[in-house]
């Protein structure tokens, strides 16, 4: 396997509760690296998703097609995000999203049944999974819904570039206006604004 992605794994599941050497090479027993070409899916909206990954490089967005063909951006991944459709996941029910590579991207991928194995048997993926719940199920997510309904779309134009200062390179205007919420026409007036 290729050393820098396992590196970054590492790196990043350490950022949320160390793991011993033996928990993560159990993971790397059950982990495959793949690589998607840009506009490539990975995650299908009414398909179940079975997988549970690390994004090492490249930028996914995911989205909701209604059923009047509207597009709705629900995220975007970044590089050292998690990317999953966990709901679909633990309750083995179709994906409510599809998930895009709008790069070429690098994942690490653990199949989902065989990560809940792992997680049941040693304490520190346990103390992993609790802390990665937390942080991005708990405290991003509640961050975000805040910022929705508090927060202009220029300063929430600003803090996403503030955290992804790249992101405009790899990532197309329209996704990172649904994104925020807006028409790309109200994220051109922001960026003339700004600029």
């Amino acid at each position: 396997m290729d050393q820098f992605v396992l590196e970054k794994f590492r790196e990043k599941i350490n950022t949320y509760s160390p793991i011993s050497e033996a928990s993560f090479e159990a993971l790397l027993n059950i982990a495959t690296i793949r690589r998607l070409k840009k506009n490539e899916i990975f995650i299908e909206q009414g398909f179940v998703c079975r997988q549970f990954c690390f994004l090492y490089s490249g930028y996914l967005i995911a989205y909701i097609n209604d059923s009047e063909g509207r597009t709705y951006n629900k995220n975007i991944f970044v590089p050292s995000d998690w990317v999953s459709s966990l709901v679909s996941a633990i309750l083995q029910q179709p994906s409510q999203f599809t998930a895009k590579a709008v790069t070429d991207c690098v994942i690490l991928s653990l199949p989902y049944k065989a990560w809940r194995e792992l997680i049941s048997q040693t304490d520190d993926l346990q103390a992993f999974y609790i802390h990665y719940l937390e942080k991005n199920w708990v405290i991003d997510k509640e961050k975000r819904e805040v910022s929705l309904v508090m927060d202009d779309a220029q300063t929430r134009y600003e803090k996403l570039l503030h955290s992804q200062p790249e992101i405009e390179k790899y990532v197309p205007l329209q996704d990172i206006a649904s994104h925020l919420g807006i028409t790309p026409t109200q994220l051109s007036r922001i960026r003339k604004r700004i600029k």
